[in-house]
């Protein structure tokens, strides 16, 4: 008999929601004492998700866990789309994240040696947008999670800018954006 999978209802009941912002606001308070000492792996983001979903979800393992053939986790046996455009399909993902954290302490490492011989400020912050947009871009192209992904990306762009000395770009957990354009745009990336 198939897992009765009770669906992660969008946007989030209202009552919910400070527990996304609690969660997310732990992230940040971590982002702002660790970042620069630490090189960002899947497993941290994991955690992170668990901290900002795990109040929430209509199952304990929605939070902190990918998309993965399990059957101690049946519900986690699903693809996704956003915009009509798929994630990594769900057998896939754990591998991908690996590689993914492989990725990233490599090009962390590259900006990192990049950014201790250049010489112009604005060089320095177009290197660290660069690496904010790769890292989250790559992250949302696996869409490892069955949600909650867009803001777990919007962290991993505060840990780079946290990690080379700006500030948050993200302040809240916002939700997707309900926009025909938002739907649109994640499709023709």
């Amino acid at each position: 008999m198939p897992a009765i999978c009770p669906p992660w209802p969008q946007p989030e009941p209202l009552d919910k929601l400070r527990y996304i912002v609690e969660g997310f606001l732990s992230v940040e308070g971590y982002l702002d004492k660790k970042a620069p000492a630490f090189v960002l792996q899947h497993g941290h983001l994991k955690d992170w998700h668990k901290r900002l979903f795990d109040k929430i979800v209509p199952i304990s393992y929605y939070a902190g866990n990918y998309r993965q053939k399990n059957p101690a986790r049946p519900c986690l046996e699903n693809d996704v789309q956003v915009g009509g455009r798929p994630g990594c399909p769900f057998p896939e993902v754990n591998e991908q994240m690996k590689k993914f954290s492989g990725s990233m302490e490599k090009m962390i490492g590259e900006t990192d040696q990049f950014l201790s011989i250049v010489r112009l400020p604005a060089d320095g912050a177009r290197a660290v947008v660069q690496l904010a947009a790769v890292l989250s871009g790559t992250f949302i192209k696996i869409h490892p999670f069955l949600n909650g992904n867009g803001r777990i990306s919007r962290l991993i762009v505060n840990y780079v800018s946290a990690r080379y000395g700006y500030g948050p770009l993200y302040r809240l957990p916002e939700n997707r954006p309900i926009d025909p354009d938002y739907e649109s745009a994640s499709a023709n990336a």
